[in-house]
């Protein structure tokens, strides 16, 4: 479900729903980017393979579920939301600190990299509003 504007150039109001994660497309970088020289920064940024589902997309609230292999790894960037990651399985590590299932990370959109362990990782990535792709540390 997204945010999209109904006929009047209104925002509809959110839905109730059911999902199965299992159930929603799965697209790595290259499906959702391409693999042109434009993406070739974004995909060297958070690499070719990460896999996304989107649960949610809205204005005011973004909900992905998220999978990488083992060793993958994403470098510095920041996403302009506040974000919450809940991992599921697996460990995503954040220079010295691990994280596993059951344990998160939030940042209040500030820059952040991760490599997954070595089973891989599977979590849930939330964003307060829509997310953007930054490098640069946000100004005060």
């Amino acid at each position: 479900m997204d945010g999209d504007a109904d006929r009047n150039g209104e925002e509809e109001r959110p839905r109730q729903f059911f999902f199965d994660v299992n159930e929603l497309p799965g697209r790595t970088n290259v499906d959702i980017m391409g693999d042109s020289e434009e993406t070739r920064q974004y995909l060297d940024l958070f690499g070719r393979d990460l896999v996304t589902r989107t649960i949610l997309q809205s204005p005011q609230l973004c909900v992905y579920h998220e999978t990488a292999a083992p060793g993958e790894k994403v470098k510095p960037h920041r996403h302009g939301t506040h974000q919450l990651n809940y991992v599921l399985r697996g460990e995503l590590i954040f220079g010295r600190r691990h994280v596993g299932a059951g344990m998160g990370f939030f940042t209040p959109d500030l820059l952040y990299a991760w490599r997954a362990g070595d089973e891989g990782a599977e979590w849930i990535e939330i964003h307060a509003g829509q997310p953007g792709i930054f490098v640069d540390q946000r100004s005060s």
